[in-house]
């Protein structure tokens, strides 16, 4: 009689299970064939408190300003204002009554601003909207803004005012390389000069961004397909190296436009009406009204005095607005600002009585 044999039992394979991908990278999946291709001119890392201040736009693009500066609030604001070109309007963020951040519009009224009305058309699922900037057109609007619609953090969004209705159509990713992982907080055109800035903290340390100056194109540029890698387009998508996109535009041209741009800005500052009383009975309103050329020296210093002064207190009140949201180390900062303010404010009166006693023979 034969045993019985056993039979074999094979083991079950395993379940494959499948790759569930967070919904912020089937976004960055799905937008980077749509890569923009087009040339990073510059970048500079600064002090993230004070970036507003570092962006050199022409009086035709509109103005930037830090939500304190603009309201002389020392509230915890932080944000940006945009004011346009004719200084009759602005954009800026303002929390609702759950404190929620969302972008208002004022339009200028004598002396004062109108009442400040929500864009409500757009979505409370852009959370914490800031960072407004309103195009040459008047209609296309640029923000940033965290949620579901986002790669992480903060990224720029664009949407556009319908002209017979005066709303906002729903907003759109800008995409890549304009947005990553990090934090991108602005993107800026001047379109006189044809340049944009990008204001982003990937790749940096803590209270850093980086300003990137790169060259618009008329209409977005895609890559072609095969004209790259995968590698090399992710690579450009977040933007590993400037200096790799140069070949996708004359960069020395570019160079030379930002150089013309500074100086012209230099330029229209030396020639601006200025309002400098010397005494009782004479108010200058011109810098060609200066007699000595030790007088003229001396004013041209107290500008640049001022301007440092302006970026000094915009910092003091970006680390006041840190403060009381509950950072309070930036304690140890404030205190060394307030004295460095004072300091300049002397420096300031100083200056004023020495050209003032130079202008009047003393």
């Amino acid at each position: 009689m034969f045993a019985q044999k056993r039979k074999t039992i094979k083991p079950k394979k395993p379940k494959v299970q499948p790759v569930v991908l967070p919904p912020s990278e089937i976004l960055y999946q799905s937008m980077l064939g749509a890569t923009a291709k087009l040339m990073f001119v510059d970048s500079v890392v600064v002090d993230k408190a004070d970036f507003l201040t570092q962006i050199p736009l022409n009086s035709e693009a509109g103005k930037l300003a830090s939500y304190s500066t603009f309201f002389k609030t020392e509230k915890g604001k932080e944000g940006a204002v945009y004011i346009n070109e004719f200084q009759n309007m602005i954009y800026f963020a303002e929390g609702d009554t759950l404190g929620a951040p969302g972008i208002y519009t004022s339009d200028r009224l004598g002396n004062g601003w109108s009442s400040a009305q929500q864009l409500s058309e757009i979505d409370t699922v852009y959370h914490e909207q800031n960072y407004p900037f309103l195009m040459a057109d008047g209609i296309t609007l640029l923000f940033a803004a965290k949620g579901k619609n986002s790669l992480g953090g903060y990224d720029i969004f664009m949407t556009r005012k319908n002209t017979e209705t005066g709303k906002f159509y729903e907003p759109e990713n800008y995409g890549l390389p304009f947005n990553s992982t990090a934090n991108d907080y602005l993107l800026a055109f001047d379109e006189p000069d044809n340049l944009g800035w990008l204001v982003s903290d990937r790749f940096q340390p803590e209270g850093k961004v980086c300003i990137y100056t790169f060259v618009p194109t008329t209409q977005r540029v895609p890559f072609k397909e095969g004209e790259v890698t995968q590698k090399q387009l992710e690579a450009y998508a977040r933007l590993e190296s400037i200096a790799q996109t140069w070949k996708f535009g004359n960069r020395t041209q570019a160079l030379n436009t930002i150089k013309a741009m500074l100086q012209r800005k230099s330029k229209t500052a030396m020639t601006a009406s200025i309002y400098f009383p010397i005494n009782d009975n004479t108010v200058y309103r011109s810098v060609s009204d200066f007699k000595t050329k030790r007088g003229k020296s001396l004013y041209l210093q107290l500008v640049e005095l001022c301007e440092m002064l302006k970026k000094t207190e915009e910092k003091l009140d970006a680390k006041r607005e840190n403060y009381h949201r509950g950072k309070r180390e930036e304690s140890i900062d404030i205190i060394a600002l307030e004295k460095e303010v004072q300091q300049v404010r002397t420096e300031c009166q100083t200056l004023e009585k020495s050209i003032r006693n130079n202008e009047n023979g003393k």
